[in-house]
């Protein structure tokens, strides 16, 4: 059941009306503002670009699987409660049983088990002003997940970023994508504190290893469209983690994403 993983809370505040006779949530929203803008792995209805508002985003969360190990933990964005910040990123239309199942059934893992995140409910207001407000589902983390940091100087936070690398691939890969999708689904924001820091981790790296992590396709990349498209990869029988090898990926049970409800 969907709602062992989430509070009734939650539930209510997301979708008050989307649910079955039985109760089974048949539409729910997710917000996505780090990896989720280009790597969904799970089937959706609906893409749209917009932001919500009271939160800033912060590389202040370290991630010791995905973009990094226990040893060189990796920096991943997490949002922190700011009154006059807007976050910008991309929310997800999930419709039908089978595709919000599926996708909780993932970012329970991989942002909940693994992130270390937690969730909140937040008002979405799309880029396209002739599309509607809405809740939405984010993740998050919080003061008392062990993997939050804290604030951190930027200095501290690329330092980390330019020597952290985990099993979905380099972390100024994460960071480097990040910033393209601000510059090309909203040309018209500037995010100083994401565009200074790509521009320090750059620094660290140099120029040629930071243009050869810009341009290099990685395991994560491929499989955000084979996932996405036409084939959902099931539960990994080792650690959940979807974006291990391309090959892996492959040999796991799978089944077309248009049996999703």
């Amino acid at each position: 059941m969907i709602a062992n993983s989430y509070s009734d809370k939650h539930l209510a505040i997301m979708t008050p009306s989307a649910t079955d006779p039985d109760g089974e949530l048949t539409e729910l929203w997710v917000f996505g503002y780090g990896s989720l803008t280009w790597n969904t792995c799970f089937p959706y209805t609906a893409r749209v670009v917009g932001s919500v508002a009271g939160f800033s985003r912060r590389f202040w969360q370290a991630n010791t699987v995905h973009r990094g190990t226990p040893d060189k933990p990796g920096r991943v964005a997490t949002l922190v409660p700011d009154e006059k910040a807007v976050t910008w990123g991309v929310a997800y239309q999930l419709k039908g049983h089978g595709q919000v199942t599926r996708a909780l059934q993932h970012l329970t893992i991989r942002e909940g088990a693994l992130g270390g995140y937690t969730t909140e409910a937040a008002r979405f207001i799309p880029a396209d002003e002739s599309l509607p407000t809405r809740q939405v589902l984010v993740y998050l983390s919080t003061e008392e997940n062990p993997l939050y940091l804290g604030h951190s100087t930027q200095q501290e936070t690329a330092v980390a970023i330019a020597a952290a690398a985990g099993r979905c691939g380099h972390n100024a890969d994460y960071l480097f994508k990040l910033a393209r999708f601000m510059r090309t689904s909203v040309p018209m924001v500037t995010d100083d504190y994401l565009f200074d820091l790509e521009a320090m981790v750059k620094e660290l790296l140099g120029q040629e290893r930071a243009e050869e992590l810009e341009t290099s396709e990685t395991v994560a990349d491929e499989l955000s469209l084979t996932c996405r498209k036409d084939y959902v990869p099931m539960p990994c029988r080792f650690e959940y983690l979807p974006c291990r090898t391309v090959a892996e990926c492959h040999r796991i049970e799978t089944r077309p994403a248009s049996e999703s409800g």
